[in-house]
């Protein structure tokens, strides 16, 4: 018998409007995309109205309010500020392909911070929006992009150049390193693009100094950054490109608005080429990268599900792998992880407080139909973002979950000794008692304890310790906290030895997981 449906057929909740206040993202652009039905989004007094497929990129301080239709789910978005070009600071409706929609809630996943490592848009998601000519204004650069060629390895080549205009690598270079021809290189670049390989890299170069210029950047540093030796190569290259002068042009095109310092302006403007826009070719979505979470014990209830693909689940000494619709319900206290395959999607559809298995009903699996997506991906949204209904419950499918999953609760008013230990260490993970100080302190036998304590969590006692520590341990340096105040918190005497017992769980020192072991969206409309 396969796990309980939780929706039986025609049980499926409807979804109600949501909404959220005027905001802006302070640091990070917005790319709001509608799933399902329609939506509006309102920017300076405009009201744009949003439907299924659809998408408007928001540039970072720019204020928007959202209103989306009953039976309608959309995704707010945060995308990491570094991977953009300056051809993107402005709103800009666009369709999102078909073949898109899996990549783009692989990255408002990562928003929420529960996944291992970084994310970064990708080029061909910047492709995809750069790419664009709908709702743009009378003063933007009109020098197009050189055509994207269509082959991997000359695609790789063009994308690599367009990211890093300045880069001088030999056409030789790029093909050792791709094992590929230099000839064949070659050849491919003209029958794929029209240009040669020198000819396409310096189009490529001046597309970049015509966003800079238009940016308000000085002639002299935008020459430098789109990778000329001296100024009056640049003029010579510009002039023969474009038709007029660096000065000339940037005087026509120079925007109202200053940059803002932490726009990165080196990265491929426009990637998508006018002509490619209009034949209606758009950059194939990079293929969603196997994932997974830190182990860790939680402090609350959790419930997943596997929105595409496949996961294994690891809880205590035991391991599940989920399909397709599986979700599992997965009780605070016991250590758990996940490992989500390549092409797969798990999100977290809500929580309950709590910090103790004992009481709780033991992990099981169950599953949602396909009618129920749509509501499920809205629950994710309104429960980890501000977009949400006026009146939500966010613990409403949490406790459908532990109600299919419930378990008698043991009798008996007296606190149980497992329960105490584990309450007791995470108020106070710097507690050094064993589990025989624990037995001496409860007047509770060693050996049944102990077989108790591996009941309810699934490991040792000192195995448990170590992983709340390390769970502690990540969200104190999420936090900013440094490695020896960590350590302090911790229990541990010496920093040095929290560092070693931090990689030899992680792979990676404390610095450096506070620079790349995670991905958190610093915005305020993400509520993870």
């Amino acid at each position: 018998m396969g796990p309980r449906l939780v929706f039986p057929a025609g049980e499926v909740p409807e979804i109600p409007a949501a909404r959220l206040a005027s905001t802006a993202n302070e640091r990070e652009p917005l790319l709001f995309w509608v799933h399902t039905g329609r939506a509006e989004l309102q920017i300076s007094g405009r009201t744009r109205s949003v439907t299924a497929g659809a998408a408007i990129w928001v540039p970072a301080g720019v204020a928007y309010s959202i209103r989306v239709d009953p039976g309608a789910v959309a995704f707010p978005i945060p995308l990491p500020a570094a991977d953009l070009p300056p051809a993107l600071n402005r709103v800009i409706d666009f369709e999102i392909p078909a073949d898109w929609q899996d990549w783009l809630v692989h990255q408002f996943a990562h928003n929420l911070g529960f996944l291992r490592g970084e994310t970064a848009a990708g080029a061909g998601l910047i492709e995809l929006v750069a790419g664009v000519h709908s709702d743009r204004d009378d003063n933007s650069p009109s020098y197009s992009p050189p055509r994207l060629p269509r082959s991997a390895e000359t695609l790789e080549i063009a994308r690599t150049l367009l990211r890093t205009p300045s880069d001088d690598t030999e056409l030789s270079r790029f093909a050792q390193q791709l094992k590929i021809g230099v000839r064949t290189l070659q050849r491919r670049f003209i029958e794929e693009t029209g240009l040669s390989f020198v000819r396409w890299r310096t189009s490529a170069r001046i597309a970049a100094a015509t966003s800079y210029l238009a940016a308000g950047r000085e002639i002299g540093w935008t020459g430098s950054q789109v990778g000329f030796a001296t100024p009056a190569g640049f003029t010579r290259a510009f002039r023969e490109h474009t038709g007029m002068t660096p000065t000339d042009y940037a005087s026509a095109n120079r925007r109202p608005t200053p940059p803002r310092e932490d726009e990165t302006l080196a990265q491929g403007v426009a990637l998508l080429s006018e002509e490619g826009a209009r034949s209606g070719s758009a950059p194939a979505p990079p293929t969603i990268p196997a994932s997974g979470t830190w182990a860790r014990v939680n402090d609350f209830h959790v419930v997943v599900w596997i929105y595409r693909g496949s996961a294994r689940v690891t809880f205590g000494d035991r391991t599940w792998n989920l399909r397709r619709g599986d979700a599992m319900w997965l009780p605070a206290g016991v250590r758990n992880s996940v490992e989500i395959a390549e092409g797969s999607l798990l999100l977290p559809l809500g929580s309950q407080p709590g910090a103790s298995p004992v009481t709780a009903p033991p992990p099981r699996v169950l599953h949602f139909a396909r009618e129920a997506q749509a509501y499920l991906l809205h629950t994710v949204v309104a429960n980890y973002t501000h977009l949400r209904p006026e009146i939500h419950d966010p613990a409403r499918i949490a406790r459908l979950i532990r109600s299919a999953a419930a378990a008698p609760l043991p009798s008996g008013d007296q606190a149980d000794p497992v329960e105490t230990i584990l309450a007791a260490l995470r108020k106070n993970p710097a507690d050094s008692r064993t589990l025989p100080d624990w037995s001496a302190r409860l007047g509770v036998d060693e050996d049944m304890l102990l077989k108790d304590f591996v009941a309810a969590t699934g490991q040792s006692f000192p195995r448990w310790r170590g992983q709340l520590r390390m769970t502690l341990a990540r969200a104190y340096l999420e936090e900013g906290l440094a490695a020896g105040e960590t350590a302090r918190r911790l229990g541990y005497a010496h920093a040095s030895g929290f560092t070693k017992v931090f990689i030899a769980a992680h792979g990676m020192s404390p610095r450096d997981y506070q620079r790349r072991g995670w991905r958190g969206a610093p915005e305020g409309l993400i509520d993870p």
